[in-house]
Parts: structure tokens; sequence; C-alpha cells
């Protein structure tokens, strides 16, 4: 619950500014290129390096909110990235649990607490869920 609640507020504090979205978006990109494009594709398309090793292919990011009515399912592709709700596509799910990488990778820098660590990670999977929702097609 405190989870979603979180959720919702950063959400909403992205969702203000159509300028920061834009902004979001260019700031997940770095993040997608690293961590999302060897099994999504560098478009998105389900057809990265790695993916076609899984029994059973990477979701095609472009069609996310075609798929949900024509809505960007933002809350559920944050949760999925962080780890926060299982992928049924990926069977146990397969797919690394970001959240836990990135907090592990921001305690390791200096001066940095556990609450500013997960602020961190918080806003680098805000901006790359908002690059994931600048992928979509029509």
């Amino acid at each position: 619950m405190r989870t979603a609640l979180k959720l919702g507020a950063a959400v909403a504090v992205v969702s203000m500014a159509t300028g920061a979205m834009a902004q979001d978006a260019f700031l997940g990109k770095p993040e997608y290129d690293q961590r999302c494009a060897v099994c999504h594709g560098a478009e998105g398309a389900g057809d990265g390096a790695v993916g076609v090793l899984f029994a059973q292919s990477p979701k095609d990011l472009r069609t996310l909110a075609s798929d949900n009515g024509g809505v960007f399912p933002f809350a559920d592709v944050y949760q999925a990235i962080e780890g926060g709700r299982e992928i049924a596509a990926h069977g146990r799910t397969e797919m690394p649990i970001w959240g836990d990488y990135l907090l592990a990778e921001a305690l390791e820098r200096r001066n940095v607490s556990p609450y500013d660590a997960q602020l961190v990670v918080e806003a680098r999977i805000i901006a790359l869920t908002q690059y994931i929702s600048s992928l979509q097609t029509p």
C-alpha cells in the first residue's frame, strides 16, 4: 500500500508538466539502452539479441498502450521494472528485479542514505517508464 501511494504521488508529479515528461523520456533512454534493449530490442519491439534465448519472447513494449485500451499502463510498467509484480510472460519472472539492482548500486555510493538511495531508484524507474511510454505506436 505504501509503495502504491508513493508511486501514485510520483506519477502525479511527473504528469504535471509536458516538458518534464519529455525530459524524463530523454533521461530514461540511457537506462533503457543499458538494461532493457538487450531483451526488448533497441526500439522496444521485443527483438533484442538475448530475447531470442527465452522460451517466450520479451513483450513488444511499443504496444502496451494499445493493449490497454489506448492508455499507457504507467503504474503496471513501473511495478514490472521495480519488481513489485509478477510478469506472467516471463514465467518464473526471468526479468531482473531492476529495483533491487538500482538500489544496491545507489547504496554503494558514498554519503547516500538508504532514503536518498530509494529516491534515486524511484526517479530512475520513473524516467525509464516515461521513456517506454514514448515508444508507443498509434
